[in-house]
């Protein structure tokens, strides 16, 4: 056979060949996708039975997904084999002089041989289960003030929609229980305990490159540790009829916890992910990428002014203007910002208010006429990183409208 008609006959097997393994790559993509997934799966008996038919839903949309893709590798390898057998039949006219050969010009069979490789097949990939949000499946997620009330919950819902890797950063170590609880629950180690103070940089620092060098970079961050330390801007004093203000240094102590901690480490992840994009030769996202990572902050009702409040209050308006400015810088580098305003949410903070306080002052200005549950809140922050389409602020007040 000639160097042409080898070259030809190569070129017709190469196709088939790439052909055959794209199905088989799809095949794989498919089997390994599920095969993650399952786990996710095998904890929705915790919902039965309507996410059971979610599941379904979703596993037949995948099948049929795959069942069209398969019809169109089917289509190409016909085509693959037709245009073989014409070509297989012009070289056999060209070689011995055949009535076939007259019919096939020697320019028509070049061109043939260019067309037989099919062009690459865009494989899908099998459909999310409902309720895992690609931004979420997979990730790694810090959450602090994650020992109880709302970051614990914002830690466990991000465990069970199928994220790779949460750490749970707390002073309290407590924090220790609850990581197991969730892993105990999920079934396979998610919630990494870390004890220390989320005002310190070092610590705070050094909770990114563990997750790093164990997990990965980390691409979602609710920063929900907070304290309250109430009192009047000015109180009169019984016995001595002075005036008491409230104490700076207290001040000082709120806004370093609820306002300036929280920015920084949504901007310690922000850094990473930007110094990462640097080092694969990436500048400005593209909205054809990816969303690289997400903060979420938590605000609360207080930003709009609440009596007894100072500090607290003013840390939280003032994580409003964070939010809206990080928004607009981190997007450059793929990462969206926002804040949540929980109302009065059952957690040990709000009790500390005292019960009297509550019945007098929360449930009868609250349309629910109840407390938040901290999983209402902690399914609200996992919409704000899921849908993307969400940015600035989310209130979750329940109704809370106080008089003036």
């Amino acid at each position: 056979m000639s160097t042409r008609s080898n070259n030809l006959v190569d070129g017709i097997l190469q196709g088939i060949r790439r052909v055959t393994e794209t199905n088989l790559n799809l095949h794989q993509q498919m089997l390994h996708g599920w095969s993650q997934f399952w786990p996710t799966f095998s904890r929705q008996h915790l919902r039965p039975p309507e996410a059971v038919h979610q599941i379904q839903r979703q596993w037949t949309s995948a099948v049929l997904d795959v069942a069209r893709t398969q019809r169109n590798l089917l289509d190409q390898q016909i085509d693959a084999a037709i245009a073989s057998f014409e070509i297989a039949m012009g070289l056999a006219g060209h070689g011995n002089g055949s009535p076939v050969a007259a019919k096939t010009p020697p320019a028509r069979v070049e061109s043939k041989s260019v067309t037989v490789p099919p062009a690459p097949v865009r494989v899908k990939q099998p459909g999310l289960p409902v309720g895992v949000s690609g931004n979420i499946y997979q990730k790694v997620a810090v959450v602090t003030g994650a020992a109880s009330g709302i970051g614990a919950a914002v830690a466990r819902e991000l465990g069970d929609r199928g994220a790779r890797a949460v750490l749970l950063v707390d002073l309290n170590d407590g924090v220790r229980e609850v990581a197991t609880s969730i892993n105990d629950a999920l079934g396979r180690t998610v919630a990494v305990p870390k004890v220390g103070d989320t005002t310190d940089a070092t610590f705070r620092k050094r909770i990114f490159d563990d997750a790093a060098d164990a997990h990965g970079l980390v691409t979602i961050c609710v920063p929900a540790a907070g304290i309250t330390r109430d009192a009047l801007a000015v109180s009169i004093d019984k016995e001595s009829g002075k005036a008491v203000t409230y104490p700076v240094e207290t001040f000082r102590q709120v806004t370093e916890v609820n306002l300036l901690a929280p920015i920084y480490w949504g901007i310690e992840m922000v850094a990473r992910i930007a110094e990462e994009r640097r080092r694969r030769g990436l500048k400005r996202w593209e909205p054809e990428e990816r969303i690289q990572g997400v903060v979420v902050f938590l605000g609360s009702v207080s930003s709009q002014g609440n009596k007894g409040q100072i500090s607290y209050a003013v840390a939280k308006a003032g994580l409003e203007g964070a939010a809206a400015t990080m928004q607009k810088e981190a997007i450059f580098h793929g990462v969206r910002c926002g804040i949540i305003h929980p109302g009065f949410t059952d957690t040990p903070m709000v009790h500390a208010l005292g019960e009297d306080y509550l019945r007098k002052y929360v449930l009868p200005y609250t349309q629910l006429r109840r407390l938040i549950r901290p999983e209402e809140i902690a399914d609200a922050i996992c919409f704000m990183i899921s849908n993307s389409a969400v940015s600035g602020e989310l209130w979750a007040d329940a109704g809370w409208h106080p008089p003036a």
